[in-house]
């Protein structure tokens, strides 16, 4: 009797590319069924399955921050409005995609599935552009927005699984490190801790404009609520607007974030929105877009604090971390200490800033939004205004952090650790006892 035989292994480009089809089909059913449903609930009798498929190819294409030629005129205005917090759904996805790819690949083979997932991901973008708008423009850009977000994503799940260099790329980075001078060592070791730093500075303001956002719309709650109440949209209109709201959470935060940098957004053409200048205009009747201000309050400048805090945060982390190398190199080179440690923790709290401002200057833009028509056209904020405020306040922060931490840790008592010969005494002074 011949023993059983094992089917043979699949190639990896096929498994890329059976990963992209699940990726596909959930985000298709994510925005199908509600908009299907939608459209069943809202015009049973003369219910349009063209419209209503055209209509769920647009939304598809908003998640994956696809911008929209509706008119189909080139030199038109394009609808472009990214809800984030949908489009963390097919990030996910292909981040999942990338650690199942990476569990089941060798290190030179990696590079066939996620190029498979990632062209297959756009085809299938391209292909619903061509059902949702038939624009040639809209068209090119449906698959290069989906190319960029699924590859960003895959990578990131590989990494995650790998957790090396070598299982991504068969290239063992760490021995070529062990083979540089120790200078460049010392620079690499600089290099990485500012960008952790940074790292570190980005998330905390996004945090903290999180919370500034909350509390915002807690203490404007009851004219969300009477807005609520003004639509009477009905139980599928309220849920529809639920959905909105959740979709657009994190653009909110990200306007929070611009508002707290002191640059602001914009509402609108010419109806600006930040701590120094507010003139709202007309706002659509959507209930979270009730708890905008409407003017310059007195406490408006204290949200100016926010980013700085992020810095402070950033510094301390860096002053524990201790591998400001650029510190020792100014001590050997700047024989005045005073002068030295100034140079550097300039230049420290600088190349925070900027690695915070870089981070967040793509979902700045991304949290932008044009709707192509009217004062429309410009709603949010301007993406290198905000990320270059934001750097200049986390570079503040991060000095106050950075020479602050050696002052509270002095500050701080310690206890006095027990010696050996007090220890044997305490211990036999309780045995007597």
């Amino acid at each position: 009797m011949d023993p059983m035989r094992k089917l043979p292994t699949p190639p990896l480009w096929l498994f890329g590319l059976f990963e992209a089809l699940q990726a596909v089909l959930g985000t298709a059913l994510l925005v199908a069924v509600p908009v299907f449903g939608a459209g069943l609930v809202r015009s049973w009798g003369d219910f349009d399955p063209q419209a209503t498929s055209e209509m769920a190819a647009q939304v598809w294409l908003m998640i994956h921050a696809a911008p929209l030629n509706l008119s189909g005129d080139p030199g038109a205005v394009w609808f472009h409005l990214v809800p984030l917090g949908f489009t963390v759904v097919p990030f996910l996805l292909a981040w999942r995609a990338g650690r199942r790819l990476a569990q089941g690949a060798y290190p030179l083979q990696l590079w066939q599935g996620l190029s498979v997932f990632t062209l297959a991901y756009a085809g299938a973008a391209v292909g619903l552009a061509r059902i949702g708008i038939q624009d040639a423009e809209t068209t090119v850009w449906a698959g290069v927005a989906a190319a960029a977000l699924t590859g960003v994503g895959s990578l990131g799940g590989c990494y995650a699984e790998a957790r090396s260099a070598t299982r991504m790329i068969g290239v063992d980075l760490e021995s070529r490190v062990e083979e540089l001078s120790q200078r460049l060592k010392w620079a690499g070791a600089y290099v990485w801790a500012v960008l952790r730093g940074g790292t570190a500075a980005a998330l905390t303001t996004v945090g903290l404009s999180a919370l500034l956002l909350a509390g915002w719309v807690g203490w404007r709650w009851m004219d969300v609520a009477n807005t609520y109440q003004e639509l009477d949209a009905g139980i599928s209109g309220a849920i529809g607007l639920t959905l909105l709201h959740l979709g657009l959470a994190p653009n909110l935060v990200l306007w929070a974030l611009a508002y707290s940098t002191g640059a602001g957004f914009n509402f609108g053409s010419g109806s600006p929105v930040g701590p120094l200048e507010t003139e709202l205009g007309p706002v659509p009747a959507v209930p979270v877009l009730a708890a905008l201000p409407d003017q310059v309050y007195e406490y408006s400048m204290a949200t100016l604090i926010l980013p700085v805090l992020a810095g402070v945060v950033a510094g301390w982390w860096l002053m524990r971390e201790g591998e400001n190398h650029f510190d020792d190199w100014c001590q050997l080179k700047l024989k005045l200490r005073p002068v030295s440690l100034t140079v550097s923790t300039l230049a420290l709290g600088a190349l925070t800033g900027v690695v915070a401002g870089a981070l967040l200057i793509g979902p700045l833009w991304l949290s932008h939004i044009s709707l192509g028509m009217g004062q429309l056209n410009d709603v949010g904020p301007h993406a290198a205004l905000t990320a270059g405020l934001l750097a200049i306040w986390v570079a503040v922060g991060t000095v106050v952090g950075y020479l602050a931490a050696p002052a509270a840790r002095l500050l701080v008592p310690r206890r006095r650790a027990v010696e050996p010969e007090d220890a044997e005494v305490d211990s036999f002074s309780a045995q007597a006892r």
